[in-house]
């Protein structure tokens, strides 16, 4: 008998809303395919990130006065470097993944082995910090730019004295590249506004072009015709071949761009902000094509050569590590049957049969499960109005917006709205107060809402104690009532206004 009674209570029924369908398209299905986030807690902000040239693609991290290696397979520290006084800068790998350099606030540039923890070179004439540091592409040189305003050239092989000193910049170089298809031609970026292209074969500046705020940070084409600067929230393309010719300038960031990279094709170009934002562009029109949102500033960023991984650094000391999800992953067809043969135990052998559709003769029983009601709905059935409200007002459900507001449209229908709302104390008023300031100025819901807001007025108005929680919550939706009446006088106004122009344009 019980069980015929929970079948024919109805229960109740949860407002639906038009849904608004994000189109998706292919790019954003892309980038959408970095999934599985880890988050690695470095222990200081997380300056650079830099990828290995050669297989396997190892990336290293530099983190205040530590360098981590990470396994592009694991994800996991394989080496750790604290051969640092104080912070290190800018690690990255030689072509052949076999020496790592890192700059120093001390002004030293330091070579170590991968295979090693020696310092196999340390280079000292830098008199301030080294923030940027590389290897030439024939791996036997070293490029550094230091807060000093000077670029230097070091030989490999004997790093007691540098090979050539670039002067030319009048504030911190912060920032270089090497031309793939010049390799005598280095580019430097400085806090001074000027991006320099140096010829280290007579170490003369041979171009210079303005970008019209500090450098964070400089990218070349693989093409060696094209770079791109990072200053602000601005993103400059430069054509080195015309002389430096600016071919284009975009902002979609907020506030600072601190990283440039391309993707493994080099068809894509991706930036990152203090913003919290990564935002991809097509290298052919430079629109964003996609974007992402990250949970505190960005100070870094890398992608692998093969697209696999997007490393970012963040300024609260994580480092977030995203791969690219299998293609194969979630598509149950493309898997062998010998492979999806499910292991007595796990979910699929709990689940085989489930969804099995008899044919022809056979017999099947049909099998009633007894209906659960939620505890508001229990409440409703007993006609415990005032418990179902409460029950669904301290609900942490994601829809509890709609769920309060569909409760509180049933008992409206049932005339027992005011019952629900009445003889509630302070602490039992307050959760009904704070809903109806969240939620009663939602296109969605303000019809109704401003009819129950009213009602609670009408009976708890001349009795809510002055300093209370209550009369806080009162005063909030008062000036939003005030704030959103005025915005529709002015709304009305301007409606009002353009009504004139049209009809005078129609008579002329």
């Amino acid at each position: 008998m019980a069980h015929e009674e929970a079948y024919s209570f109805r229960s109740l029924h949860i407002k639906q809303f038009p849904k608004v369908q994000k189109t998706e398209n292919a790019e954003e299905k892309h980038w959408g395919k970095y999934q599985f986030p880890l988050t690695c807690k470095e222990h200081s902000v997380v300056t650079s990130v830099n990828f290995s040239p050669s297989e396997p693609h190892d990336y290293v991290v530099t983190s205040g006065s530590k360098v981590n290696v990470y396994s592009c397979s694991t994800n996991l520290v394989k080496k750790s470097i604290s051969r640092f006084h104080e912070s290190a800068y800018s690690a990255q790998f030689r072509r052949d993944g076999k020496l790592l350099v890192a700059g120093e606030e001390q002004g030293n540039v330091k070579v170590f082995d991968i295979g090693s923890r020696d310092i196999l070179r340390q280079c000292k004439e830098h008199k301030k910090a080294v923030h940027y540091t590389c290897f030439s592409l024939d791996g036997l040189k070293l490029m550094s730019c230091s807060d000093d305003t000077t670029v230097r050239c070091w030989d490999l092989a004997t790093t007691d004295n540098s090979l050539l000193t670039m002067r030319g910049h009048a504030d911190y170089v912060r920032v270089g590249g090497i031309s793939r298809v010049d390799p005598s031609l280095w580019f430097t970026g400085s806090y001074d506004h000027l991006v320099k292209l140096w010829d280290i074969r007579s170490g003369d500046c041979v171009q210079s072009m303005c970008h019209g705020s500090p450098l964070e940070f400089l990218l070349v084409h693989p093409s060696g015709g094209i770079c791109f600067t990072a200053g602000n929230n601005v993103v400059k393309v430069w054509d080195i071949l015309a002389g430096g010719r600016l071919l284009a300038s975009f902002s979609n960031h907020q506030k600072t761009i601190t990283s440039l990279c391309f993707d493994g094709s080099y068809r894509r170009l991706l930036s990152a902000g203090l913003d919290r934002q990564v935002k991809v562009y097509s290298m052919e029109d430079y629109h964003v094509k996609s974007s992402m949102s990250y949970p505190a500033a960005i100070l870094s960023m890398a992608i692998s050569p093969t697209d696999s991984h997007l490393v970012v650094g963040m300024a609260n000391k994580l480092l977030s590590i995203k791969c690219m999800k299998n293609k194969h992953d979630d598509d149950d067809d493309l898997v062998p049957s010998a492979v999806k043969r499910a292991r007595i135990g796990n979910y699929k052998y709990f689940m085989r049969g489930m969804h099995y559709k008899p044919t022809g003769d056979v017999l099947t029983v049909e099998n009633k499960r007894r209906k659960h009601l939620k505890p508001y709905e229990n409440y409703l059935k007993k006609f415990k109005y005032h418990d179902a409200l409460d029950s669904v007002l301290k609900s942490n459900a994601k829809n509890r917006g709609v769920l309060v507001y569909s409760l509180l449209q049933e008992l409206s229908r049932r005339g027992g709205l005011r019952t629900a709302v009445s003889g509630r104390s302070e602490e039992q008023l307050l959760p009904l107060l704070q809903y109806l300031c969240k939620f009663m100025l939602n296109p969605r819901y303000s019809n109704f809402l401003s009819d129950v807001l009213l009602m609670v007025l009408d009976i708890y108005g001349p009795a809510v104690d002055k300093g209370s929680g209550s009369e806080a919550v009162l005063k909030t939706v008062k000036v939003k009532v005030d704030l959103e009446l005025r915005l529709q006088r002015k709304s009305l106004e301007l409606l009002g206004a353009i009504d004139m122009i049209m009809a005078a344009s129609t008579i002329n």
